[in-house]
C-alpha cells in the first residue's frame, strides 16, 4: 500500500471518528436538554411570520413594517392570551391576560417600533436599536433625551422580538440588518437635510456599526454623522457555533428542547427570559461579519468617512469586554473625535479583598496605554478612600487624565455595573432601583430582593441579583447632550 493510500485511509478513519464523536456529543446534549429543561409552553412553539429580509412580499417600507408588527401582536393575543388552553396561569406571567406584565407587553408601545417627534423644528434624526432578547423599551430613556434636544427618533423593534421567545428560533441576523436599513431610510427621509445619528445597545450596537461601515461604500444608505454604542456586542464567544451544532436534533419531537439554552418563566414584559440556541448563533455570525467588513474597509481605506463613535461600556461585562470593543472597533477607526466611556467597578478599600483580579488588571492596562487615537473617560472612585464618583478623562494622544468630581456615589451594596444595566436610569419604572413616581409602565423588577437557598426557584437567583439599571446614567445623558451642541 502506497504512502498516499495509507495517509488517505488514516484521514478517513480520523474523520469518521470525529463525526462519530460529534454525533455522540449532540445526542448527549439533546438528551440532557430534554431532562434538564422544563416542558415547552405555547410561547416556545408558536411560529410567527415575522419580517424576513429578501423574502417575497416582505415589508418594503418602515410603514409596512409597523403594520406587520400590529398583525403579529394581534396574533399573539388571539392564539395565546385569548386562548384558555394556551394562556399562562402564573399570576405574573407575561402571557396571562390578567397580569400586569401582560398589560405592559401588549398595551404599551414598547414591544413595537415607535417614533418620538420633538415639540419644535426637527434638528436631527436618530435611529435607536435594542439588544438581543430585549425590546425597544431598552432605548426608551435614551430616545427621550434625543427628543428633548429636538431630534426625530425611531426606536426599532428587531425581528423575532417583542412577541414570543419562539420568534428567535428561526430569525437570521440578516433579518435584523434588513429592518435597520428600512428604519434608517425612514429617519433620513423624515429629518431630510438634517444630521442622521444612530445608537444601539448590545446587538443593536453591532448592527448600527455594521450599517455605518456598509454606508461608506453604498450610496443608497444614508450615512450617520455620529453613532452611540452601549455595551456593544463587538466580539462573542466561539462556543456559540458549537451550541448551534448541538441543537441539530431539535427537529425531532422528543428532542425539541435541544433548540433552547434556557427555558424559563416569562414574567418580564419587555425581555424574553427563555433563550434559544439560534439567537446565540446569530449574534456570533453578526460579530464575525462586522469584524471581517471592518478589516476589509481598513484595507480598502474606506473608513475615513466613518461617523464619530461614542462607546459606553461597563468594565465588568459578562457578555463582551472593553478589550474587544477597543481592539475590534476603536483601534481600527481613524484618529478623531471618538470616545470610550468606561464605568469602573467599586474600588472602595473595604471591598478590595472581594474583587476579582481580571477587572483590576484590565483597568491598569487601559490607564497605562498611552497615545490612543480616541478619548478615554473612566467613571469611578478617584481613590479607595471614598465611595464618591469622579470622571477621569484623557484626550486622544495624551497620557494624562483630568479629573472632574461628580455629584454621584456608589449605592449601598452595589459593586459594579454590567451589560444589561447601562441604558436604564436608576428611577426606571421597570428596571430601576427606586422607580420615580408618575405615569408610565410600572412593574419594578429591578427592585426585587430575592433571598433563599439555591435550587428553591425555577429561575436562577442571579436573575434578581444582577443589576438592571445604571446609577450613573446621568453621565450618559450629559455626554449625549454635549455631543449635540
Amino acid at each position: 500500500m502506497s504512502l498516499l493510500h495509507r495517509t488517505t485511509r488514516w484521514l478517513l478513519i480520523l474523520l469518521a471518528f470525529g463525526a462519530s464523536l460529534l454525533a455522540a456529543v449532540v445526542l448527549v446534549f439533546a438528551i440532557q436538554a430534554r431532562h434538564r429543561l422544563p416542558e415547552l409552553r405555547p410561547w416556545h412553539r408558536l411560529a410567527l411570520q415575522d419580517f424576513t429580509a429578501g423574502a417575497p412580499g416582505a415589508p418594503a417600507t418602515f410603514q409596512d413594517y409597523r403594520r406587520l408588527e400590529d398583525r403579529l401582536a394581534a396574533e399573539v393575543r388571539g392564539r395565546i392570551l385569548d386562548n384558555p388552553a394556551a394562556a399562562d396561569k402564573m399570576v405574573y406571567g407575561r402571557y396571562n391576560p390578567a397580569s400586569v406584565p401582560s398589560h405592559l407587553a401588549l398595551d404599551t408601545p414598547y414591544n413595537h417600533s415607535y417614533e418620538l417627534t420633538p415639540a419644535g423644528e426637527i434638528q436631527c434624526g436618530v435611529l435607536l436599536v435594542h439588544g438581543l432578547s430585549d425590546s425597544p423599551y431598552s432605548m426608551r430613556t435614551i430616545g427621550e433625551i434625543f427628543q428633548r434636544q429636538g431630534c426625530y427618533v425611531v426606536v426599532l423593534r428587531l425581528p423575532g422580538h417583542g412577541t414570543v421567545p419562539s420568534g428567535l428560533l428561526k430569525v437570521r441576523w440578516q433579518d435584523w440588518y434588513g429592518a435597520v436599513v428600512l428604519a434608517a431610510k425612514q429617519v433620513a427621509a423624515r429629518a431630510s437635510g438634517k444630521p442622521l445619528l444612530a445608537g444601539g445597545h448590545s446587538t443593536g450596537a453591532a448592527l448600527v456599526s455594521l450599517y455605518s461601515v456598509r454606508a461608506q461604500a453604498d450610496s443608497s444608505l444614508p450615512r450617520p454623522a455620529r453613532i452611540y454604542l452601549v455595551s456593544p456586542a463587538i466580539g462573542i464567544s466561539k462556543a456559540a457555533v458549537l451550541t448551534n451544532i448541538l441543537a441539530s436534533l431539535s427537529f425531532l419531537p422528543r428532542f425539541e428542547k435541544s433548540a433552547w439554552l434556557d427555558v424559563l418563566p416569562e414574567f418580564d414584559p419587555y425581555k424574553y427570559n427563555s433563550f434559544p440556541v439560534n439567537a446565540a448563533n446569530q449574534i456570533h455570525r453578526l460579530t464575525r461579519v462586522l469584524r471581517a467588513e471592518l478589516l476589509d474597509a481598513v484595507e480598502k481605506k474606506q473608513l475615513a468617512g466613518m461617523p464619530k463613535v461614542m462607546v459606553f461600556q461597563s468594565l465588568v461585562d459578562s457578555t463582551v469586554t472593553s478589550a474587544e470593543v477597543v481592539h475590534g472597533l476603536l483601534e481600527l477607526l481613524p484618529r478623531g473625535d471618538n470616545e470610550l466611556v468606561v464605568f469602573d467597578i467599586n474600588r472602595e478599600e473595604k471591598i478590595q479583598g472581594f474583587l476579582a483580579a481580571g477587572p483590576v488588571e484590565q483597568l491598569k492596562r487601559l490607564r497605562a496605554a498611552g497615545d490612543l487615537p480616541y478619548r478615554v473617560t473612566i467613571i469611578g472612585n478617584p481613590s479607595e478612600a471614598t465611595d464618591r464618583i469622579a470622571s477621569m478623562s484623557r484626550i486622544a494622544g495624551s497620557n494624562d487624565f483630568v479629573q472632574e468630581d461628580l455629584p454621584l456615589t456608589w449605592p449601598a451594596g452595589i459593586f459594579s455595573l454590567g451589560h444589561v444595566a447601562l441604558p436604564f436610569p436608576p428611577d426606571d419604572p421597570v428596571y430601576g432601583l427606586e422607580p420615580a413616581a408618575g405615569e408610565g409602565p410600572r412593574f419594578n423588577l429591578g427592585g426585587i430582593m430575592a433571598r433563599g437557598e439555591s435550587g428553591a426557584l425555577v429561575v436562577p437567583l442571579g436573575m434578581f441579583s444582577r443589576l438592571r439599571c445604571n446609577p450613573f446614567f446621568s453621565v450618559i445623558q450629559k455626554k449625549i447632550e454635549e455631543s449635540l451642541r
